[in-house]
């Protein structure tokens, strides 16, 4: 079994070193569309990451009669901490509103002189439990009967969420578009091995090699030049996205940008199997051919 995996190996390499540009097309390819692929799983991650962030602080706010008492107040407020889907409720009454915009405005106007009744109504700020809620909670809280206005950002919210899903449709075609032609330039560079080989692979099946023996140094072939691919996909990767996270840090310190090292670590993993992938298939394909024609 040794002797037959140590075979496998040497024409193997010995396969590729023959290959010589094709080789070296084949593994640049293979980088290229890996690289487009993490890059593409990168940006789908960092948005959604994004809309979950932002979603989770846009909370909405409603606001009351102007003529509401506090008790009538205290009660809404009840009311909307029991609504489904509600996480918390923030009370601020029209006093405290009036007392705060005097102070970050009453140094450069006398209000008091100008107006002189409290024009302000109370507000509610609603925290909801998901971002999904958003909105059927908005439209809840505005058909009570004492809430004058509701205001939130769940426009924004399904911008952004189908920003990300239009990014995450284009990506994917693209990364099958890309796979099927990767694919098609392994199955073709191996496939120039295999021609060359023919008088080789002829003998061996009139010696009584069985198929499977015929086939396994070019699976490990393909196995090579995909790991060779997916091993340099995986380093541009990582560098870029670290570069890049550094750079947007410093410049754009609140964006939540994703820095999980499991999640980057499998990001990374994904695309140096995907090439392993690419390469058997790519090595299964051609030989299965050649043996075909071989009948």
């Amino acid at each position: 079994m040794f002797s037959s995996l140590e075979f496998f190996i040497v024409e193997a390499f010995r396969s590729i070193r023959r290959g010589g540009l094709m080789t070296s097309v084949a593994v640049v390819t293979i980088a290229v569309s890996l690289t487009i692929f993490g890059t593409f799983l990168l940006l789908v991650l960092n948005l959604g990451n994004i809309v979950s962030v932002v979603s989770s602080r846009m909370d909405l706010t409603a606001y009351t009669q102007k003529d509401l008492s506090l008790d009538e107040a205290a009660a809404i407020q009840l009311k909307l901490s029991r609504l489904p889907g509600v996480e918390k409720v923030e009370f601020t009454s029209k006093t405290e509103a009036w007392n705060k915009f005097k102070g970050d405005f009453g140094g450069k106007f006398a209000l008091d002189e100008v107006i002189r009744e409290n024009p302000l109504p109370h507000t509610f700020a609603v925290q909801v439990r998901t971002p999904d809620q958003l909105t059927q909670v908005a439209r809840t809280i505005s058909n009570l009967a004492d809430i004058d206005e509701v205001r939130y950002s769940g426009q924004l919210i399904k911008q952004m969420q189908t920003l990300v899903g239009a990014v995450r449709l284009g990506g994917l075609s693209l990364v099958i578009l890309l796979s099927l032609a990767t694919l098609l330039i392994v199955v073709n560079t191996i496939r120039l091995t295999v021609l060359a080989r023919e008088t080789d692979l002829y003998i061996m099946k009139l010696v009584g090699a069985t198929n499977s023996f015929v086939k396994w140094p070019f699976i490990i072939e393909g196995v090579i030049i995909g790991l060779l691919g997916g091993g340099v996909a995986c380093l541009v990767l990582k560098v870029s996205y670290e570069s890049t996270v550094l750079r947007l840090t410093q410049a754009l310190p609140f964006l939540p940008l994703v820095g999980d090292t499991f999640l980057l670590t499998a990001i990374y993993a994904v695309t140096v199997i995907g090439g392993m992938a690419l390469g058997i298939m790519g090595g299964y394909i051609s030989v299965s051919r050649a043996l075909k024609n071989e009948v």
